[in-house]
């Protein structure tokens, strides 16, 4: 699961929007990955819903054992193990309930570490049906155990008895009793003798594996047929994932480690003197690469260019048109069409037609976010098409039963924007909106934001005393047409203290917005370190540029 979807599931968990489809997803990456698991923790922590967790009926022990063994833990092997074994002796213990009788409101409402519990309930009487994909090319190493192992030591026997029938015709001589006593003794020995030898040596080169299956989830399959943990990929083996929730880990030999999400095809390792090379066809494919030697580097291959990788953390993502590469440790070179750019930890660049081949920040000093990026949840919240809008789509707000003080906790219904960001950097925030001014305007020009996991330089007037980072922009329907506002909209009103905001933590930021008033339309948020001044009612964020 990527660092996006992890954190947006963690979002909705915490507004309790999330749906009992994805709290079990959730729970199974927690499950199945340490980094997750100490993510979701620690963020729960953080919102003080660990708590809640905890405060459950006999569950709650099994969620406070969990907290107490992760904080115990020496290594992630052990503590999983550990785990495993309580969750199968609880599921042996429940077998006989029936499974869409578990109580999924109850479980998401408790918390994101009982669900565990229910997933792994929920999974326990169900087998996916897959289809197996024939494949063109001969699978003698994948059945090396199979009946086709010991049919060849009789059918040689056979085959003579014809092959001695097939010169019979051709002379005169009609005794085939002579012929076949005499052939069958001459034959027998050279043929059972190299046909045997022949395939063994054949086996032991495919069976060579170059990595091994780690953890596995949903519909993965090693050349068209069903996988399992532990399976092993050998140089003539190519791996894929099927279904939205199917993802595999990979292991290879000298520590690397690969993560390929759904949809995502792998075409088979090769690993020679020149170093390791990865065939990445299509699909998002994370990497923790180990260090490589300087003239065995590891080489992952797309149909759009190569990353060369010495030894780093990585994020490749590729689809029809184009390959993106984010770097998160090391360094990494990306080439097209003889083209090269090296990315250091936290850059990024895009491989594809019509793409120019730079090296960009993961950590950008201008944040630019428009309506159509907005996740929509609850009903107040529409997009629509406006032509005087930056993209031709806009955001509107529809009615509310809320009031603008109402705290945005309680509230349902807001449009989520998703990026990542730094936290060692300070933005300026820069909406821009317009107002329908439907009826009287003074009560159509207000829009609430929220940053979350941030720090905001100043707090809104509206909400008082209260603990929030939201802020109420004021003034969307003081001037016609569409208006950049950095927390009020007013041009005759005098320039206060700018509004910014500092993240708590470098990653993957959310920021909300809630309708203040109706018939509010919001075009485009701008979150700039280096715009200082109003921008004018037309200006454009600028484009992104080489780092």
């Amino acid at each position: 699961m990527s660092p996006e979807e992890v954190h947006v599931l963690i979002e909705e968990y915490r507004d309790g929007t999330i749906t009992p489809g994805d709290a079990r997803r959730l729970a199974d990456a927690i499950r199945g990955d340490r980094e997750v698991a100490a993510r979701v923790r620690r963020e729960l922590e953080f919102s003080g819903h660990l708590g809640q967790a905890i405060d459950g009926d006999d569950e709650a022990g099994f969620v406070r054992s969990f907290a107490e063994r992760q904080r115990a833990e020496r290594g992630g092997a052990e503590f999983v193990s550990a785990f495993e074994k309580r969750i199968r002796s609880t599921a042996r213990a429940r077998r006989a309930e029936p499974v869409a009788s578990s109580p999924v409101p109850f479980l998401i409402a408790a918390g994101i570490l009982v669900s565990i519990l229910g997933a792994f309930l929920a999974r326990g009487g169900k087998q996916a049906a897959v289809i197996v994909e024939k494949r063109v090319e001969e699978p003698s190493a994948d059945l090396p155990k199979e009946a086709p192992t010991p049919e060849p030591v009789p059918v040689p026997e056979a085959p003579p008895v014809p092959k001695a029938e097939a010169p019979e015709p051709s002379s005169p001589v009609p005794s085939p009793a002579p012929v076949r006593t005499d052939e069958p003794r001459a034959l027998p020995s050279p043929a059972p003798g190299p046909k045997p030898s022949t395939p063994e040596p054949t086996r032991v080169i495919r069976a060579t594996p170059v990595a091994t299956i780690d953890r596995i989830e949903g519909d993965v399959r090693i050349d068209g047929k069903p996988a399992a943990a532990g399976a092993e990929l050998t140089a003539e083996t190519s791996l894929s994932t099927g279904a939205p929730k199917s993802r595999v880990s990979l292991l290879l030999s000298d520590g690397t480690r690969l993560g390929l999400e759904a949809d995502t095809a792998l075409g088979p390792i090769l690993k020679g003197p020149k170093g390791t090379r990865i065939p990445l066809t299509q699909g998002t494919l994370s990497a923790d690469v180990a260090k490589q030697p300087a003239d065995q580097p590891l080489t992952i291959a797309t149909p759009h260019g190569e990353a060369r990788v010495m030894g780093t953390v990585l994020r490749l993502v590729v689809d029809q048109a184009s390959t993106r590469l984010e770097v998160k440790e090391g360094k990494v070179r990306l080439t097209r069409e003889a083209k090269s750019v090296d990315l250091a930890a936290g850059q990024y660049a895009t491989a594809g037609a019509g793409s120019p081949l730079l090296a960009r920040s993961l950590a950008p000093d201008e944040i630019v976010l428009h309506a159509t990026q907005a996740k929509v949840t609850g009903a107040e919240w529409t997009l629509v098409r406006d032509p005087r809008s930056l993209t031709g789509v806009v955001l509107e707000a529809g009615q509310t039963p809320f009031k603008v003080v109402d705290h945005v906790e309680i509230r349902p219904s807001y449009a989520t924007f998703t990026f990542f960001a730094p936290a060692d950097k300070e933005y300026r925030i820069w909406l821009r909106s317009t107002s329908l001014e439907k009826g009287d305007p003074w009560t159509r020009d207000m829009v609430t934001l929220e940053p979350t996991r941030a720090v905001l330089s100043q707090k809104s007037p509206f909400f008082g005393a209260l603990p929030t980072t939201a802020y109420v922009f004021t003034g969307v329907a003081a001037t016609p047409g569409y208006t950049w506002m950095n927390g009020h909209g007013e041009e005759a009103k005098a320039e206060a203290a700018p509004l910014t905001v500092k993240f708590a933590e470098t990653g993957w930021q959310n920021l909300r917005i809630y309708v203040g008033h109706p018939w509010v339309r919001v075009d485009t948020i701008w979150l700039s370190v280096t715009q200082k001044t109003r921008p004018s009612a037309k200006q454009a964020p600028p484009p992104l540029t080489e780092k």
